[in-house]
């Protein structure tokens, strides 16, 4: 069996959920097939802005009728028969999102998991209703019901047994006549509550599938021709990735590549799944496909991380050198899951570099600004370059000044610069 996933941006439209139809028609036997989904086009950011706007206490009934008009609206283009059922299912899950909004919850990292996970579920319940309509017979599947998780909001983890007791107890009949369409991005608790796995955790979801199901492969289908060796946009020389092994494709991810979700390798490897990147857009092309290849490529890679948090920590008391305090920081960081990217220390102070979280960061530094001299940047993004040389590195026109941090390794140079400085 084979387990496709298709991004927001592959069901953006009409047209593209029809696209969607035409690939799982052309590229499938249509079974034994599960197809991940994630929310509709930019659904995920506008139910992120209806949450921050809820806390605020701000009126957020314009973003809930844009959100009720896009959905309805893609649907009226997509379905011959207007009184279908899937126009009331649509009314009936935004109600619901407002209704689950309104609940009271421990923390807003609660709150938020909740609600947004409403948006996958808009998008494949239309999904699965348009492809049935379209004699490809599919079965709606609630992942939150079979990927399970605990309670760590927003990133949750995965409980890896029982999650596989339930997908196993249940697909491979599913899957014998026809395709199961599910959610990506989204898990659930034992006590029915909704999680997520981080944000684009759709394509953590297909893996997630395709080791407990022991799938053949997993297609992951994407704007892009493959995975490239740096951003197009950023970079004018760019190179297509024909294959990857597991390892090298973990390790972009790690830095901040964009294309896959950095869990997404490690499940895969372990059962020697292969993954397939290839483009929605041309799905005939070829794209780039991982497994367990031996040869590491030597092009160089820019990876740009955006959305970065530069805190540099110093002891107040030189006298305090030999004490070790600075080492609790990291400590606080892993219990606030916040991220950190990169670390520098010396005798007196501690730089680390985070992915942004204002209400974590505050926290983090409210434990602490009574004990160190505490100096804080926003706006920057990491960039690394994975098998740098001199030509690379002049590449970025980059001048040492504007540098907050730099690492160097045998083959990997990270720098932690303003966000657009290059």
């Amino acid at each position: 069996m084979k387990v496709f996933k298709f991004g927001g941006a592959s069901v953006k439209d009409a047209a593209a959920v029809r696209n969607v139809k035409d690939i799982i028609k052309d590229f499938s036997d249509q079974k034994e097939l599960v197809v991940v989904v994630s929310a509709m086009g930019k659904t995920t950011n506008l139910i992120e802005k209806i949450v921050v706007k809820f806390i605020k206490n701000d009126n957020y009934s314009t973003e809930i009728e844009t959100l009720k008009s896009f959905h309805l609206t893609i649907a009226d283009e997509l379905f011959i028969n207007k009184e279908a059922s899937i126009f009331n299912q649509i009314e009936k899950i935004i109600h619901d999102l407002e209704v689950n909004l309104k609940l009271r919850y421990f923390s807003n990292d609660e709150l938020y998991d909740q609600v947004v996970c409403y948006g996958e579920l808009l998008s494949t319940h239309i999904i699965s209703a348009y492809l049935n309509q379209e004699k490809v017979e599919t079965k709606f599947l609630d992942a939150r019901i079979y990927i399970q998780t605990d309670e760590h909001w927003r990133e949750a983890s995965i409980d890896w047994n029982w999650t596989t007791k339930m997908i196993k107890a249940d697909l491979p009949e599913y899957l014998q006549n026809g395709i199961v369409v599910t959610q990506g991005f989204i898990g659930g608790t034992v006590n029915n509550k909704s999680t997520t796995l981080g944000r684009e955790g759709s394509d953590y979801t297909a893996a997630i599938f395709a080791y407990c199901l022991d799938a053949e492969r997993v297609c992951v289908w994407k704007d892009v021709p493959g995975i490239m060796s740096s951003d197009p946009r950023r970079i004018k020389e760019v190179e297509k990735f024909d294959k990857l092994p597991y390892k090298y494709a973990a390790e972009l991810t790690y830095f901040g590549a964009s294309v896959i979700h950095n869990k997404t390798i490690r499940p895969l490897a372990l059962k020697n799944i292969p993954l397939f990147v290839n483009s929605f857009l041309d799905p005939k092309a070829k794209g780039t496909s991982i497994g367990d290849f031996a040869d590491f490529p030597t092009t160089p890679s820019v990876i740009f991380k955006g959305n970065q948090t530069f805190i540099r920590f110093e002891e107040q008391d030189y006298l305090n050198v030999s004490k070790g305090d600075l080492g609790v920081i990291l400590t606080e960081c892993a219990r606030l899951n916040i991220k950190v990217n990169m670390i520098k220390n010396s005798a007196l102070s501690l730089s680390i570099c985070v992915n942004h979280r204002q209400d974590k960061i505050e926290k983090l530094i409210h434990l602490f600004d009574d004990r160190f001299k505490i100096e804080m940047i926003k706006e920057l993004e990491l960039v690394t370059i994975k098998n740098y040389n001199e030509d690379s590195i002049q590449s970025l026109n980059l001048s040492l000044d504007d540098v907050y941090m730099r690492q160097y390794s045998r083959d990997t140079l990270q720098i932690v610069v303003n966000e657009g400085s290059i």
